[in-house]
């Protein structure tokens, strides 16, 4: 009967574990892995608001960029290059191009090199001007 009640505690104290070693594994990849996810949407929602300052000043792509940064700083997103407008074939502004940047840091990622480049997520939104 002793060795049976071993075995039993052995198993259980194999698979709690196994659990705390999972759920470590989820909370410091899963913000990485969802800010990857989220960020195309918050690109494009920074493309559409960068399209309506585009529209409101004009074309004046210094305004949009200074709009856009005041708009970012709420989202805790940087810019990732220059917003672009790209042309149609008659030269008229048809669509606004907004690179963007977040980086979101846990503990396994930041102290261990090789995985600290996958904490940087990249996108790039795009809205129609007109």
């Amino acid at each position: 009967m002793q060795r049976q009640e071993g075995q039993i505690a052995s198993w259980i104290f194999s698979i709690l574990i196994a659990a705390v070693l999972v759920g470590f594994l989820i909370t410091q990849a899963g913000p990485v892995i969802a800010n990857h996810i989220s960020l195309r949407g918050t690109a494009n929602e920074i493309a559409d608001y960068a399209a309506d300052a585009y529209r409101s000043s004009r074309g004046d792509l210094a305004q949009v960029e200074k709009k856009v940064r005041d708009y970012l700083k709420d989202k805790d997103v940087r810019l990732a290059g220059q917003i672009t407008v790209q042309e149609d074939e008659k030269g008229k502004a048809e669509v606004i191009c907004v690179p963007v940047r977040k980086i979101v840091n846990t503990f396994l990622f930041k102290n261990i090199s090789y995985l600290a480049s996958y904490t940087e997520a990249q996108a790039v939104g795009k809205a129609n001007i007109y």
